[in-house]
């Protein structure tokens, strides 16, 4: 009996001690921060897009000798594969996202292209309505809870539509295989009208944010369409549908540019602002931003207006992101004092109001990641990591 006991003790012992020896820390990737440079690897449109992965580390969308470009990037910003594709793309937004079954969905100009984990090609699909040679334009696109991607963008003159002037936003539904399943044109009869932002809305539908060309005086459309306009927020079903359509704006020149979903209910719109009075060169020192909250059925509650943004005709980047505070931050690019600018704010937040010259050359993109903090894209090719205060 003393032996058994004696046996028993020694299997415990060591069955403890090999149990402590074959743990393993999980890595702590909180708190990361970082600025990297990728100018040597995108040598066209110098844009980046850039999400979180699974894995805690960074897709980056851009282009490299005008084709497609996707870049693999670890927690800490280092390269773990970069893949061209057989997708023009040598300038203009562009988008990607993480799928649920771990691959890669990249929007731009020309079309989508689907990848594997890895980065293996799955799919392309180009153009438009079944013609390659009519680019949508696409802006932004989302997974969205019922398994179908949905990409928005234009202008895309709507076959039939009985004129080449007329330029509509488009959105598209896709499934997993790259099949189209719906296209649908929202907009009016001018030659500009286009979606920036789509999200999946608080009752589960789509809601997107872009611009809408309003005419100039007399005139129902305007030769300088791209100074008369207002936000365009549009709610749809899940096949494009609209449901409701709202604009916000004046005689002179609004665009919406993102949106995301306030918490208990109602929606933010960053966009840009420039009442130039019918001179539209004057938009260079009058360019603003505009933020805009709506309720659940687009109707504006408050709007907020800041001085000082650098006026891009083709639209100023604009994006913004929802904080693990119940606030809201953005980023964008400043007229003056500076290159980049980062703004912060909410009732929960320390407000921040940045504009540094080290950090890129305009925001373009932001996300807040896994730990609180934020993965920010820019002009300039560069992506910046920072913690919940924007310190980097």
């Amino acid at each position: 009996m003393k032996n058994y006991f004696l046996f028993l003790t020694i299997c415990i012992f060591f069955s403890c001690d090999d149990e402590k020896s074959t743990s393993v820390d999980e890595p702590d990737y909180s708190d990361i921060t970082f600025i990297k440079y990728f100018s040597s690897y995108t040598n066209c449109g110098f844009k980046l897009d850039v999400k979180q992965t699974n894995d805690l580390g960074y897709i980056l969308a851009g282009c490299k000798n005008d084709s497609a470009m996707l870049i693999k990037i670890d927690p800490f910003g280092e390269i773990m594969w970069e893949k061209t594709y057989d997708l023009l793309d040598y300038w203009g937004d562009k988008t990607v996202i993480q799928t649920s079954d771990s691959g890669y969905l990249f929007a731009t100009w020309t079309g989508l292209l689907k990848t594997n984990s890895n980065g293996d090609k799955e799919w392309i699909k180009k153009g438009i309505e079944g013609n390659q040679n009519k680019y949508p334009y696409y802006e932004d696109v989302i997974e969205h809870s019922n398994g179908f991607y949905y990409a928005v963008g234009g202008p895309v003159t709507p076959s039939g539509s009985g004129s080449s002037n007329v330029g509509q936003a488009v959105i598209v539904k896709v499934n997993s295989s790259g099949s189209v399943l719906k296209t649908k044109f929202h907009g009016g009869q001018c030659e500009d009208d286009l979606f920036r932002s789509v999200i999946e809305s608080n009752d589960n539908k789509l809601i997107m944010v872009g611009e809408k060309g309003h005419g100039n005086q007399s005139f129902p459309c305007s030769f300088d369409f791209r100074y008369y306009k207002d936000i365009y927020i549009v709610k749809t079903n899940l096949n494009g549908a609209a449901l409701w359509q709202k604009t916000h704006g004046n005689e002179y020149l609004e665009k919406g540019t993102d949106i995301v979903a306030k918490e208990g209910g109602g929606y933010i719109i960053a966009g840009e602002k420039c009442d130039h009075g019918y001179n539209i060169s004057s938009c260079d020192n009058r360019a603003k931003i505009i933020l805009l909250e709506i309720d659940e059925d687009g109707n504006s509650n408050q709007e907020t207006i800041l001085n000082n943004l650098y006026f891009f005709e083709a639209g100023s980047p604009i994006s913004i992101s929802n904080t693990s505070n119940g606030g809201y931050v953005f980023v964008s690019k400043p007229k003056n004092n500076g290159y980049t600018w980062f703004y912060k704010w909410g009732q929960n937040e320390n407000s921040i109001d940045l504009k540094l010259e080290n950090a890129g050359y305009g925001g373009e993109s932001i996300e807040m990641s896994n730990d609180g903090g934020f993965i920010i894209g820019t002009s300039g090719s560069t992506i910046i990591k920072t913690d919940q205060e924007l310190n980097f």
